[in-house]
C-alpha cells in the first residue's frame, strides 16, 4: 500500500469530524505521527498514539464472512477497510477523551468481555477430555449398570374390589368390560380407564385410572420406579407380565391380600443391554462435563480465598426486584457509525464476530 501516513491522518481527522455540526476549517493540523526503523514494514498505520499493525489487520480482515473477504482483494477496497479501522480507532480515542470509558456500561461491558475470554482461554485448561482415563470409564459403567442393561418393563392398570363379596362383582365387572371391548375396539385403555374411575376401591390410583406405571418382572426388580411410585403386588405384575398384546385384559379377576382385582395391560419396554464399547464415548463425556464443573468450583472458591469478600445481609434482604416490564439484557456496545457502505470490522452484521 503507497497510502501517506499524512493522508490517513487527515482522513482520520475528518471523518471523525463528521456529523459533529463543527467547521474543520478552525480545527488546527494535527502533526503526522512518525514511525521508527524498527517499525517499518510491521506498523501499517497510526492514529494518535495507537498503532495498526500489519498483523492486526490481516487478523479484523480474517474475521469477515469468506464472500465479504473476497470483496477487499483490491488496494482501494483494502484501503477503505483500513478507513473502518482508523474511524474506530478515533471514534473509541474521543470517547475516551470525554470519558465514557468511566461509564458504568462500559465498565460493565469490558468485565463481562473479560470473563467471556477467561472462560474460553483459561478455565478450558482446568480440566480436559483426554484427563478422563479408561478406568475412569470402566469404573462408572461397573457402578451403573443400571443405566446400560435393563429388563423388560411392563405397564398396567388395575381396578381393585374389596369386601365380602369382591370376588362376585370382579367377575361382573370384567363381563361388562368384555362386552364393551367386545370386536377389539381402538380405544381398550380409554374403557378400562373410565370403569376403574367409577369402580375401582384403590383410592391412590382410581383417579389415574388405575395406572401403576412400568415396572419390572417380580425377581428382576431393577427397574427405578422412583420413590413415589405404587407398590405392585407380585400376582398383579405376573398376571400383566403373562398378558401378550396392549389392551388385553387378565383372563379372570386376580387375588392378593388387599382384594380382588382386575388388570389390564397398557405398556411395554423390551429388555437391552448395552456394552461398554458402546457407551464409552457417552460416558467420557458425562465425566468430563461433570469434573468440568466441578474444576470451576473449585476455581471459584479459591479465588474467593484469595480475595476479602464482605456482604452486607441485611442490605441484602431490603432490595426488592424492580416491577414492570422486562427489559433487555446490558450487552456490550457495538461500534456503530462505520463509513458509508462499509462494515465496521469485528462489527455485529460485518460478517465477522462480535
Amino acid at each position: 500500500m503507497k497510502t501517506s501516513l499524512p493522508r490517513l491522518a487527515r482522513l482520520a481527522l475528518a471523518v471523525a469530524l463528521v456529523g459533529c455540526n463543527e467547521s474543520t476549517t478552525d480545527t488546527p493540523q494535527a502533526a503526522a505521527p512518525t514511525i521508527s526503523e524498527g517499525e517499518k514494514g510491521t506498523v501499517l498505520a497510526k492514529v494518535g498514539d495507537r498503532v495498526i499493525t500489519v498483523t492486526e489487520f490481516e487478523e479484523r480482515l480474517n474475521q469477515q464472512a469468506p464472500f465479504a473477504r473476497q470483496r477487499y482483494s483490491s488496494v482501494q477496497r483494502k484501503q477503505e477497510f483500513l478507513d473502518g479501522l482508523v474511524r474506530f480507532e478515533l471514534l473509541a480515542m474521543e470517547a475516551e477523551a470525554r470519558g465514557f470509558d468511566k461509564d458504568p456500561e462500559v465498565q460493565l461491558a469490558r468485565k463481562q468481555a473479560l470473563v467471556r475470554k477467561l472462560m474460553a482461554d483459561h478455565v478450558p485448561s482446568l480440566v480436559k477430555l483426554s484427563d478422563i482415563t479408561e478406568a475412569d470409564v470402566k469404573a462408572y459403567y461397573d457402578e451403573h449398570l443400571a443405566e446400560f442393561d435393563k429388563p423388560a418393563e411392563v405397564r398396567a392398570s388395575h381396578i381393585l374390589f374389596t369386601g365380602a363379596d369382591a370376588e362376585s362383582r370382579a367377575k361382573a365387572t370384567l363381563d361388562e368390560l368384555r362386552g364393551k371391548l367386545a370386536g377389539g375396539k381402538a380405544d381398550a385403555r380409554e374403557v378400562f380407564t373410565d370403569f376403574a374411575r367409577r369402580s375401582s376401591q384403590d383410592a391412590a390410583t382410581r383417579e389415574s385410572g388405575g395406572d401403576l406405571q412400568f415396572f419390572s418382572k417380580p425377581g428382576e426388580a431393577r427397574a427405578d420406579r422412583g420413590p413415589l411410585a405404587i407398590e405392585v403386588p407380585p400376582p398383579v405384575a405376573n398376571a400383566a407380565y403373562a398378558l401378550e398384546a396392549v389392551g388385553d385384559l387378565a383372563p379372570a379377576p386376580v387375588q392378593t391380600s388387599a382384594g380382588w382385582h382386575l388388570v389390564q395391560k397398557t405398556g411395554f419396554k423390551r429388555a437391552y443391554k448395552r456394552e461398554l464399547a458402546e457407551v464409552q464415548q457417552s460416558i467420557r463425556n458425562k465425566l468430563f462435563r461433570a469434573r468440568k464443573q466441578q474444576a470451576m468450583e473449585t476455581y471459584v472458591a479459591d479465588l474467593k480465598k484469595k480475595s476479602a469478600i464482605w456482604v452486607d445481609d441485611r442490605v441484602l434482604e431490603t432490595i426488592q426486584p424492580k416491577a414492570g416490564g422486562n427489559e433487555l439484557p446490558l450487552r456490550p456496545p457495538t461500534p456503530a457509525l462505520a463509513p458509508q457502505g462499509l462494515d465496521l470490522p469485528g462489527a455485529e452484521g460485518a460478517g465477522g464476530q462480535p
